[in-house]
């Protein structure tokens, strides 16, 4: 199966040199999805009509990450929604649908990776990246990850002391099944505050070398309290202390992790909360996660970027927005500088046993982590760091509102770019 899967996909993981923000002459913006589900798991559509959907509205790239399955059994038979059926063969052919009866129950075969990337990836312009999300609950705590450009399913341990030893550990288990076939592997921490607060900054912390978590944008802890550090808040403790202690900072992952599919007859649905856009030399896997590696990509719910760049010379970040006609503009420099308060506040949320939402605890840290540096209104500006910065990253708003509202999901259209300049 392994050898099925690397032949349908070979032709996409050829490697690519990237360069951190160099806007090298010949690479592309490529927009994609790294958490979303089908009938594989607990989505609520077929994966052809999941696929189908981000590929008709802009996708380059994604990854079918259902929940502890890479999509490679070829007898997968499964009870889903007439109108999920329907909606299939109006969408593929009716000889692209396969059911039977049983026991008075009209079953269909979901279709394999390897039959959705023959179906779906276009050279240059469409990629199907193979991957799966791990979750179970460490020391009563859920921990979620997404491995994808991997070749089969990623099996982990659950026996760990903590969350960020089995982050760790998964990570690593994760990387090798890629690096064993050839591929970049890549690894993401999950909706750390699902369901309840349940990864904190330290988390992330500690286990420092974890290069990307996930700014779910449909959705969070199902109960935010005011103790509770925000999605900005959360990155700049997790960078400030990184670098603090000699680590990289972490890149900020936007996503739908949908699982909710409404009508596709009207093209309308609960996709398209947030994604990332990846700058690579080529619309390969391996291209495309060695650009994120490096930082070279910006997340966003909305808001199109022409360019992003730093100078480390005179380290100096640049943006500039693709503006939309009629719409206003803000672009805030964000970073934390050397010798900032490390002070820490305990916190305790006690547990909600109407919400069935066990006992939190956190700490509450300085206003001083996460300033903004500078504001500009307008589609382009720049920041030039000052010695003592530890880092800047880029956030755009526009004065555009959501026609969709996710939890975590800011009110107007906004997007991010990574850390640079540690």
């Amino acid at each position: 199966m392994k050898q099925n899967i690397l032949k349908v996909f070979a032709v996409f993981t050829i490697a690519a040199l990237s360069t951190l923000w160099s806007g090298l002459q010949g690479a592309e913006w490529y927009k994609g999805q790294l958490h979303c589900h089908s009938h594989w798991s607990d989505g609520n559509t077929l994966p052809e009509l999941a696929i189908g959907w981000y590929k008709d509205n802009g996708y380059q790239f994604m990854s079918l990450t259902d929940h502890n399955v890479l999509q490679l059994n070829p007898n997968r038979w499964k009870e889903v929604p007439a109108a999920n059926i329907n909606a299939s063969k109006e969408k593929f052919g009716a000889d692209f649908v396969e059911t039977k009866e049983e026991d008075g129950k009209t079953l269909i075969r979901l279709k394999t990776f390897a039959e959705l990337a023959k179906k779906f990836n276009a050279p240059g312009k469409f990629l199907l990246i193979p991957g799966h999300e791990q979750n179970t609950s460490i020391v009563g705590f859920s921990l979620h990850g997404n491995a994808i450009n991997i070749t089969d399913t990623v099996p982990f341990p659950k026996e760990f002391p903590s969350v960020a030893a089995a982050a760790s550990a998964w990570r690593k288990a994760a990387l090798e099944n890629s690096a064993q076939n050839g591929l970049e592997g890549y690894w993401m921490l999950n909706h750390p505050d699902w369901p309840y607060y349940d990864n904190s900054p330290e988390v992330l912390i500690e286990a420092g070398e974890i290069e990307f978590y996930e700014n779910n944008m449909a959705g969070g802890t199902k109960k935010r309290q005011p103790q509770m550090p925000d999605c900005e808040k959360y990155w700049d403790i997790v960078n400030a202390f990184r670098l603090l202690g000699g680590n990289k900072p972490i890149y900020s992952v936007a996503t739908d992790d949908t699982h909710n599919y409404l009508t596709f007859r009207d093209n309308v649905a609960i996709p398209g909360h947030g994604w990332v856009v990846v700058r690579a030399e080529k619309l390969d896997a391996n291209s495309l996660f060695r650009a994120m590696k490096k930082g070279d990509f910006y997340s966003s719910c909305g808001i199109v970027l022409k360019d992003v760049s730093f100078d480390p010379e005179t380290k100096t970040l640049k943006v500039d927005v693709k503006p939309e006609e009629n719409v206003k503009y803000t672009i805030r420099f964000i970073g934390t500088k050397k010798g900032f308060d490390t002070k820490k506040v305990p916190f305790e949320i006690p547990a909600d046993e109407e919400e069935k939402l066990a006992l939190r605890k956190g700490f509450t840290y300085s206003d001083q982590i996460g300033a903004v540096f500078k504001t500009v209104e307008g589609t382009s500006a720049s920041y030039k760091m000052a010695p003592e910065d530890m880092y800047v990253r880029a956030v755009i708003t526009s004065d555009k509102t959501h026609q969709y509202k996710g939890q975590n999901k800011p009110e107007v259209q906004t997007a991010w770019t990574q850390p640079v300049g540690w």
